[in-house]
């Protein structure tokens, strides 16, 4: 009997299992499941309620940054257009040292900078002003630029001088480069010989050259410096000497020779031509 009851007991369960079931039986069922899967956290929704105050909170500290940043680049681009239309933003006087008033006057001429202009512009082309003075005045061998409030300075080192060019009448240095300056004088300077005829420039260059080799004694001896080619000789000079004495040389061998000269005058009395075109030899002049 026990065991008849329990049969019909399944097959009641059986026939339930098969009934289709109500849709508020459905309704259950699933929440039924959803209370099983809420027990893991790994599937829980988190509610937004929970993060609210710290997302807010966090909006407020973004812009709040954002309102600084624009306050002070808003600030800082005031204080630069007010510091543009005042006068302490450009140059009022411009100075030169080492070196004379003609190569002064170059210097600032072609340096390009004038009053008024910005200061900030000079200091951004400081190197581009330095390379266009040293290219066009060639007596200026280093250059630096000292802003000192609204007073721009020249501070310039002069090109070592071997002589003066004669043109005209007028007289253009000559560096030891080879380069003629561009500047006109009424005189030489110093005790630095002074060059004729030179049409050749690279001749001239040559010889600049080395004028520069022989000593400072040696270049302040020498009054004048002809050039006196001739079919034999292309490099042909004549040198006047201070002392009255005259030498012919050589461009090329000029400095290697003329270091003989103060022997050879030594042991003459009178006025002597020193011929060093080849050898080195004296004679008496007429």
């Amino acid at each position: 009997m026990w065991t008849e009851m329990k049969k019909l007991k399944r097959s009641k369960f059986k026939s339930q299992d098969n009934d289709p079931l109500t849709p508020w039986e459905k309704a259950q069922q699933e929440r039924k499941k959803k209370l099983k899967w809420g027990k893991y956290k790994f599937f829980k929704k988190k509610r937004i309620g929970n993060k609210l105050p710290d997302l807010v909170k966090q909006r407020k500290s973004i812009l709040k940054r954002h309102l600084v940043c624009n306050l002070l680049i808003f600030f800082l681009l005031g204080l630069v257009s007010l510091y543009l239309v005042l006068p302490i933003s450009k140059v009022q006087q411009l100075k030169v040292s080492g070196t004379d008033s003609l190569t002064d006057a170059a210097v600032i001429k072609a340096s390009g900078v004038r009053k008024g202009n910005l200061l900030i512009r000079v200091m951004l082309n400081e190197k581009s002003i330095k390379d266009e003075v040293r290219k066009q005045v060639s007596d200026v061998k280093n250059l630096k630029l000292v802003i000192s409030g609204t007073t721009v300075n020249y501070k310039v080192s002069e090109s070592s001088i071997v002589g003066y060019v004669a043109k005209k009448g007028k007289y253009y240095s000559l560096n030891s480069l080879g380069r003629v300056s561009k500047i006109a004088r009424d005189q030489a300077q110093g005790n630095s010989p002074l060059y004729y005829q030179f049409k050749d420039q690279k001749k001239l260059s040559s010889l600049a050259k080395q004028v520069a080799r022989l000593s400072p004694n040696l270049r302040s001896a020498m009054s004048e410096i002809h050039y006196t080619p001739t079919d034999v000789n292309e490099e042909k000079i004549k040198v006047y000497m201070n002392d009255g004495n005259e030498v012919v040389a050589t461009i090329s061998t000029f400095a290697k020779k003329m270091a003989y000269y103060p022997d050879i005058k030594s042991k003459n009395n009178n006025k002597i031509l020193v011929d060093f075109e080849v050898g080195a030899y004296s004679y008496p002049l007429k």
